[in-house]
């Protein structure tokens, strides 16, 4: 027995698991730059690093706490 799937609750699920996904690189990318000597962090890593937090300070992200994402998470798995 097959359910018909809404096209567009799928879509609005995959964009709020794609912003999710970028929160947490953002956090892990923050954690990975805080656990390197300073001389080891590339450029690179901490340009996405301040770009991320400047965009989360100012609001243009989407910010979660951990309760919140592992809600979240939680009830994508039961879907």
């Amino acid at each position: 027995m097959s359910e018909a799937v809404n096209p567009y609750v799928l879509l609005r699920k995959l964009d709020r698991i794609e912003r999710e996904l970028e929160d947490l690189r953002v956090m892990l990318l923050k954690m990975v730059s805080e656990e390197l000597p300073e001389e080891e962090v590339d450029e690179e890593t901490l340009r996405e690093l301040e770009k991320g937090l400047k965009d989360m300070m100012e609001g243009k992200v989407k910010t979660l706490s951990a309760d919140e994402a592992i809600r979240l998470l939680s009830e994508e798995l039961e879907d």
